[in-house]
């Protein structure tokens, strides 16, 4: 029985790797395509990530590609800079790790995979969804000192995320 386990272990890492790659468009992104020629290997630096394939290499950032997909997680280039994809129910929600305190992160936000990202702030929020007064009257109750981007257990989704999802299932949010 241990054995079946350490197989289906080792199958479901291998599918995980396999989905590795760079999403060149934001329609890629949402369809989960990755890009990635076979027996490459892919790198992160900075704000790019590179592929090589038997000699050659092409790199990836904002110029050229919508983000990529690496060990299970998501990220997204816009204007030099890489995001984390933490949600893309609802409200899209990002992160980037402080350089300062490695265990703290900055969330910024985007109405969409073609949504501008903008830093995830009470302000930004309410200036960007200023048509919806539902919204604004939720966020003008919320404790935004709360840790708003720990999952809930409303489908594991960061709390804002979840907020959004339930709004937008009462048409109460245009998504």
């Amino acid at each position: 029985m241990n054995q079946f386990y350490t197989l289906l272990f080792l199958l479901i890492s291998l599918a995980s790797q396999a989905q590795d790659g760079v999403f060149l468009t934001a329609a890629d992104f949402i369809e989960n395509k990755a890009f990635r020629p076979e027996n490459s290997k892919i790198h992160e630096r900075f704000a790019t990530v590179s592929l090589k394939n038997q000699g050659s290499k092409t790199i990836y950032s904002s110029e050229n590609a919508f983000g990529y997909k690496l060990n299970g997680r998501q990220w997204r280039f816009t204007e030099n800079r890489t995001y984390e994809v933490v949600s893309t129910e609802g409200l899209w929600v990002y992160r980037v790790q402080n350089a300062t305190d490695l265990s703290s992160f900055s969330y910024y936000f985007s109405d969409g995979a073609y949504g501008e990202v903008k830093p995830l702030t009470r302000h930004n929020i309410k200036k960007s969804f200023s048509s919806n007064p539902q919204l604004i009257a939720v966020i003008e109750r919320l404790d935004w000192r709360m840790d708003l981007f720990q999952p809930t257990n409303f489908k594991k989704l960061p709390l804002i995320s979840a907020l959004f999802v339930q709004v937008a299932s009462k048409n109460m949010l245009p998504l």
